[in-house]
Parts: structure tokens; C-alpha cells; sequence
């Protein structure tokens, strides 16, 4: 993905800063250009930077003005965070100003040039903002993305108990510089929401407090506790563009949410100058003679968002376009995650408790360890949450109030280099409120994404390139086995190659998703059976390669149904090497269609019953046709969760998939008379990784 063109298209040697902030901010680099060091000792062709038109930059404004540098303002962008600054500091976007800053109404900015002026903008430009606008409509994103995209059920349920219209007041933080930069006061808040019920006499008034005094950091311009007629001031942690589907208009001083207004298709009315304001289309109060022309929303757009603003791929630092991060926050709102004040996580092994609260996610609340037998004692609370490891303890979750929602987590698709039962901690996990992937019995919350989501072309793009990546990097979900390329077709003369995966006999997915066959020598001898004339390979779990786990095949068995065991080989290198997989459940037959290799399920595993597998156990809930770009972005983009280790942060499966071809090595897991000391070497080795990162 490229990146846009800035408005002066800014380049420098050397940023220089008196912040030490700025200094640390790895992502600046790339977002400008070049190196961030701290200090003023300028050389020919730096510049220098500050934050805003914060008090503590006028140092470094004074330094530049005296020795006739450059220098660059920085904001955050319109689109600026994955949740929140205090929940995660990793910026998505960056503007850099050389003539001033967009919430400056007082003097001109690179933003109010650029829209003064003509010859910038292009048919593909207006196009791509168009798209742009559609989703962020679509998915209720905003500037902040912490907050849920559907409106909490008490807030909707008072909503729906007025008949009439309803209009919107936008709150902004107490002093905030925005608010006098952008001509307007503290005052005039009071002013907006007079102004709000005088003119519309009939309305119910809706009252947004800032995120920021929602969090308790700063305060607002409005007496929650006073009550009136007609005003209802809203608290929750909603997304905003879910407030302004329930609107007519909108009412702001400065607050970026004009803008989103404009986006949703709303009347906003201005008593400050926002950067949108002047333009022709907002109701201003104030003039503003500096702005003369008249702009279309898609130009107001392209121009902040497109062109004004710059943008990293939070995941990796890399520059890159609005689209990709959009990209990610749409994947992030296609599925619902944990949402609780307390999340009781219930059963997990003590060396799973050092990385499991990080796939749980900022959402969850508190997290609390107990044991299953706990789960009738415990004094549940409004705003619980339950989290338990995939089915394995159905029986006591029964004792759950029905009124707690419960998770069930798992191991993801692309999971690290290094097997689960080594104690590998994972790079990634899925959790599933409505069952789980490898119950092929019950709907899980990935079944019903694929049956009942429209796919669209961003969607399928991103699937279609992380597709490629995967298969340019020859990535797994566990990556051991030694890698080199295999020739079966020199033995098998001329025969169809099959593939048959074993897999571990006592795994739920064959428990739940295989209703007939059960074990890896009955699979075999059906495979056999229904094609005599192939040649078969078996290549055992590495879980039970290693020794770690049950799940071998009798000899005779072996005999008599496989040409050929593989035991070390890396699986990508076997994938590559037949012309087809046969299997009951394995994560291997995903990623044989990944390589458009043929594959017949005996069980229901996730990829079964869409069209592109032929499968001899009939699944009624499935039998829409999904693309295979649409069932690598459905799992691996919207379904797995992904954190990066030793940081803990979230990651993208795009940046995990590079960091494991970069970091993985060939690692035999053939057992041996050695077996069991490597084997626990490995144990204690990746133990002490999960629980002292």
C-alpha cells in the first residue's frame, strides 16, 4: 500500500526536539522521514519540531525562528488510535504542519492552504474518500476506538421512549487549547445548549461528555448532576457515530465530532471555527474571510484525511494509506469482543495465566484465575464475564447464571514456532461467545460471521494479500520439522498423491467435529478404501511425533494403508509435494486449499461445508459459497486474536506471519532415545518465557 503525497511534501535530515516524548516515539521516524534526536544542536538541513502549539515547544519555536529553521508542528491524526491513548499509546496517524495547525483558527495552516487552493485533487483521490467515508459510516470509527459500536442497551432503550427528534450537544474537555485556537469560549458551551432547546422545542437534547472525562483524567463544561427537561446527558462508552444515527443535527464549539456529523450526513452547527467550518457546509456562527472557497465533503475529506495526514501501520511503524489503516480498525468491529467490568478466567493451567490476559483483551476488565469447581460459588456481579479453554469444562460452566456472557478460548491458525504442548506460549488464540471453531455440532461465532457477513472488496483484498504473504513465507501454525523440498511423485509412478494429516485422537476438534471417524488408522483405512490406487503419505501431529500426545497408528494399519511416513519434514514442504489432503478435522486441510491442493473432510472442520472441499458428512447450517479470500480474512483477520511477545501488545497476523519467517529455524520433533530430556529442556525453556517476560 502507498502512502499520500503531504500538502508540502515535507522532508528533512534530522528532526530535532526538546520533548524527550517525541524523542522516544518509535513510530515518528518513519512517519517523518527521518531521524528524531533530541536537542537543538542544528546542522544544515534539520528542522525542528514541537507538539501542537503546547507552552512547553516555545523553546524550541524560538530556537528555530532565531536560527532560521524549519519548523514542523505535530498532531495526532483524525483517525488516531486502535482504542485509546491511555489504553494504548500506539498512534495510527500523524499530521505535520509547517505553516501552523489545523485547530488554529488565528492564523493560516498547511490544511487551510491546501483548501484554499486548486489542482490538488484528482478523480481517483475523491473516489478513494468517498469509499474511505463509507466506512467509517459502516463501522462507527472515530478519532478514539475504544468504545463499543452498538449504543448500550439501557441508553437505546431511553432513546426509543421518545417519539420525537432528537438532537446532538458536543461537550469538549475544560480549557482545552482546541477550544480558544479555534475562536470559540467556555462560555459558548452553555450557549449551544440554550441554543439547542430554543430551536428545536420539540427535540430531545443529548448531552456527549468527552471520552477524556469519562476516564476521569479531565473535566467537562456541563453540571451532569443538574437535571432538565428535555436534556439527557449521555456517560456511556459509546462510538460517536452511534449517537449521531440517532440525531438530526448536531451542535459543536470546535469538537472533531462536527466533522464525523458531516460525515454521517448530519446539519452541524459551528460556534467555534473548526478546521471544517467556512466551507459551506456547516451552519458557522462566526465568519471566517480566510477561508474563500466553497468545498464538497469528499474534497473536506481527501484534504484531512488523505492528504494532511500521515499514517503508520501501528503493528509494524511502516508507513502506509488511510485504506490499510482502515483495514484494521473495520477488523477489529466485525466481531464482537469481551466487554466486562471483571472477567473470571476459569481453569487455566498456571504457566497459561503469564499470557492470557493479554488475548483477553483492555475490554475485560479485571481478570480473576479460578478453578472450574468455583464457578457455583462465585458472587457474580452485573458487568461479569466468564473466560474457559475451548469445551473442556462444559459441565461445570452449566452453573453459570445465563445472564454472564462466557467465552471459550483456543489456540489460534498461525501459532508459534514451537508446539503448544512444549509450552510454547502462542502468538495467537481466537475467543468465541457463541461456541467455538472445531465444533462442527453448534454454531460458533466464525460460522456465523462466514454465513451471515457480505463480504466486500477491502475485505477480500487483504485475505488475497495476506494469502500471498503466507504462502511466499511458507508459514504454519506450529513451524518445526526441517525444511527442503520432498519428491514423492519419483515413487509414487504417476499415482495421485494423498496426503492423510494425522492428528491427536484425544483433541476436541475430533471429539466434536468428527462424528464417524475417531482415530488417525480409521481414517487411513477409509482413505485407502475409496482410492486403492493412491499413493498415500501419513505424516503423524507433531504433538504426537514429539512423544507429547496420543494418537499413533498401529504398524499393521500403517502397513497396509500408507506408501509413506513423514515424520520431520516441515508440512508446507509435504503440502507442496502432493496433490491432495484427506483428512477428519486437521488445520491442514485450510492450509492445502491456501495452495489450491484438493481436500476431502471426513469430520466438520471450520473450512468445511462453503464450497471448497468435498466433504462426506453433511453440515445443514453451511452451504453458502465463500471464496477462499474470504475464509482466510474471515479466520485469520476478524476471528484470531494476536499479541506480540515479549511486549504483550496486540499485533496484526501480517506483521506475526513476517516475524516467524524471519525467527524460525528447522527444528526436528522426532522422538528418539533422547527425546524425553530435549523434550523437557524445551518445557522449562518455554516455561520460564510465559511466565517472566
Amino acid at each position: 500500500m502507498t502512502f499520500d503525497k503531504t500538502t508540502e511534501n515535507l522532508t528533512a535530515s534530522r528532526a530535532l526536539t526538546v520533548s524527550r516524548g517525541i524523542a522516544r516515539d518509535k513510530a515518528l521516524p518513519r512517519l517523518l522521514s527521518c531521524p528524531v534526536k533530541y536537542g537543538l544542536k542544528a546542522e544544515k538541513g534539520d528542522v525542528i519540531i514541537g507538539w501542537g502549539q503546547k507552552d512547553n515547544a516555545e523553546k524550541a519555536r524560538a530556537f528555530a525562528k532565531k536560527h532560521r529553521l524549519p519548523y514542523w508542528r505535530l498532531e495526532d491524526g483524525f483517525l488516531g488510535y486502535l482504542s485509546h491513548p491511555s489504553l494504548d499509546k500506539r498512534r495510527l496517524s500523524l499530521i505535520v504542519d509547517a505553516s501552523g495547525i489545523y485547530y488554529d483558527a488565528h492564523t493560516p495552516s498547511d490544511l487551510e492552504n491546501l483548501l484554499n487552493e486548486d489542482g490538488w485533487i484528482t478523480p481517483d483521490l475523491l473516489a478513494r474518500a468517498e469509499s474511505a467515508m463509507a466506512r467509517i459510516r459502516r463501522w462507527r470509527l472515530s478519532k478514539y476506538n475504544q468504545s463499543p459500536m452498538e449504543l448500550p442497551a439501557s441508553l437505546a432503550e431511553k432513546l426509543a421512549t421518545y417519539k420525537g427528534p432528537k438532537v446532538l450537544v458536543v461537550d469538549q474537555t475544560f480549557a482545552d487549547q482546541s477550544i480558544t485556537a479555534g475562536m470559540a469560549s467556555d462560555a459558548m458551551f452553555q450557549n449551544m445548549l440554550e441554543d439547542a432547546l430554543a430551536e428545536n422545542p420539540t427535540s430531545l437534547v443529548l448531552v456527549k461528555i468527552h471520552p477524556d472525562v469519562l476516564l476521569g483524567t479531565k473535566k467537562g463544561h456541563y453540571d451532569v448532576e443538574r437535571v432538565r427537561d428535555r436534556v439527557l446527558f449521555v456517560a456511556d462508552d459509546v462510538a460517536p457515530q452511534a449517537l449521531m444515527d440517532e440525531v438530526d443535527q448536531i451542535y459543536v464549539a470546535t469538537s472533531q465530532m462536527g466533522l464525523e456529523g458531516l460525515i454521517a450526513g448530519k446539519k452541524v452547527t459551528c460556534y467555534g471555527l473548526p478546521f471544517y467550518a467556512g466551507w459551506g457546509l456547516t451552519h458557522d456562527k462566526q465568519l471566517c474571510e480566510a477561508r474563500i472557497a466553497n468545498r464538497t465533503l469528499p474534497e473536506l475529506f481527501a484534504a484531512a484525511y488523505m492528504v494532511y495526514s500521515r499514517y503508520a501501520d501501528p503493528y509494524t511503524g511502516k508507513q502506509v494509506g488511510i485504506e490499510r489503516i482502515l483495514d484494521l480498525l473495520v477488523a477489529e468491529r466485525q466481531m464482537d469482543r469481551p466487554r466486562a467490568t471483571r472477567t473470571f478466567a476459569v481453569g487455566f493451567s498456571f504457566w497459561k495465566r503469564g499470557f492470557v490476559p493479554e488475548f483477553i483483551g483492555l475490554g475485560a476488565g479485571k481478570i480473576v484465575f479460578t478453578t472450574p469447581c468455583a464457578l457455583a460459588d462465585l458472587d457474580y456481579a452485573e458487568g461479569d464475564a466468564v473466560v474457559l479453554w475451548g469445551r473442556k469444562h462444559d459441565t461445570e460452566a452449566e452453573k453459570i447464571p445465563s445472564h454472564i456472557p462466557v467465552w471459550r478460548m483456543k489456540d489460534g491458525f498461525l501459532r508459534s514456532v514451537g508446539l503448544g504442548s512444549d509450552l510454547r506460549r502462542p502468538s495467537s488464540l481466537v475467543l468465541d461467545r457463541t461456541g467455538i471453531y472445531y465444533d462442527g455440532t453448534a454454531p460458533s461465532d466464525l460460522e456465523t460471521f462466514f454465513a451471515s457477513y457480505d463480504f466486500d472488496k477491502h475485505d477480500l483484498a487483504r485475505g488475497a494479500q495476506l494469502k500471498a504473504q503466507v504462502l511466499a513465507s511458507k508459514v504454519s501454525k506450529y513451524n518445526v520439522g526441517e525444511k527442503g523440498g520432498l519428491d514423492f511423485a519419483a515413487k509414487a509412478l504417476g499415482k495421485p498423491i494423498f496426503l492423510v494429516p494425522g492428528q491427536v485422537e484425544a483433541d476436541a476438534s475430533i471429539q466434536y467435529g468428527s462424528p464417524t471417524l475417531k482415530t488417525n488408522a480409521a481414517l487411513l483405512e477409509a482413505v485407502k478404501e475409496a482410492h486403492p490406487d493412491a499413493y498415500i503419505i501419513f505424516k503423524p501431529h507433531p504433538d504426537v511425533a514429539s512423544g507429547n500426545r496420543e494418537g499413533a497408528v498401529p504398524s499393521d494399519v500403517l502397513g497396509r494403508c500408507a506408501d509413506e511416513v513423514v515424520t520431520d519434514a516441515d508440512i508446507i514442504d509435504v503440502l507442496e509435494a502432493v496433490d491432495a489432503v484427506h483428512t477428519m478435522t486437521s488445520l491442514t486441510g485450510f492450509e492445502a486449499l491456501m495452495r489450491d491442493k484438493a481436500v476431502t473432510t471426513y469430520g466438520m472442520p471450520f473450512y468445511a461445508g462453503w464450497g471448497l472441499t468435498e466433504d462426506r458428512c453433511e453440515m445443514p447450517r453451511r452451504g453458502k459459497r465463500l471464496s477462499l479470500d474470504a475464509l482466510v480474512y474471515g479466520l485469520l483477520c476478524v476471528y484470531a486474536r494476536y499479541v506480540d511477545w515479549p511486549s504483550g501488545v496486540s499485533y496484526s497476523p501480517e506483521a506475526l506471519v513476517a516475524d516467524i519467517a524471519a525467527n524460525a529455524r528447522s527444528s526436528k520433533i522426532a522422538a528418539g532415545p533422547f527425546a524425553p530430556i530435549t523434550r523437557l529442556g524445551r518445557k522449562v525453556k518455554y516455561l520460564a518465557h510465559a511466565l517472566l517476560r
